[in-house]
């Protein structure tokens, strides 16, 4: 299992990465977007997202299903950044990342 979940960390930053660079993303509209995805309302750049996900560790990251559509997996990542613990939540509709949440923890 700590081996699977290792991997599905790889593979779901790799992923991630690639649509930010690519520029194959999207944002699941929610209430207080503006607090909770700023990736969405370009409070926070692409990059600075890849630099957040490349910080996480293996047990900063974790799965859930949608609570629209249980099929998708949801990956939530928790990296350590200048002091403050940020959430980034994201999915995948084909190669199509689709962010949720990016934003710093409440402290």
């Amino acid at each position: 299992m700590h081996d699977d979940h290792r991997t599905s960390l790889r593979v779901a930053r790799r992923r991630l990465i690639e649509a930010l660079r690519a520029g194959e993303y999207r944002h699941e509209a929610r209430e207080a977007l503006a607090e909770k995805n700023m990736l969405a309302v370009g409070r926070v750049t692409p990059e600075e997202v890849v630099r957040l996900l490349r910080r996480c560790r293996g047990e900063q990251h974790g799965t859930s299903p949608h609570h629209a559509d249980r099929e998708l997996v949801v990956h939530e990542f928790k990296p350590y950044a200048s002091g403050r613990k940020w959430y980034v939540k994201a999915y995948f509709r084909g190669s199509t990342a689709w962010f949720i949440s990016v934003h710093p923890g409440e402290e």
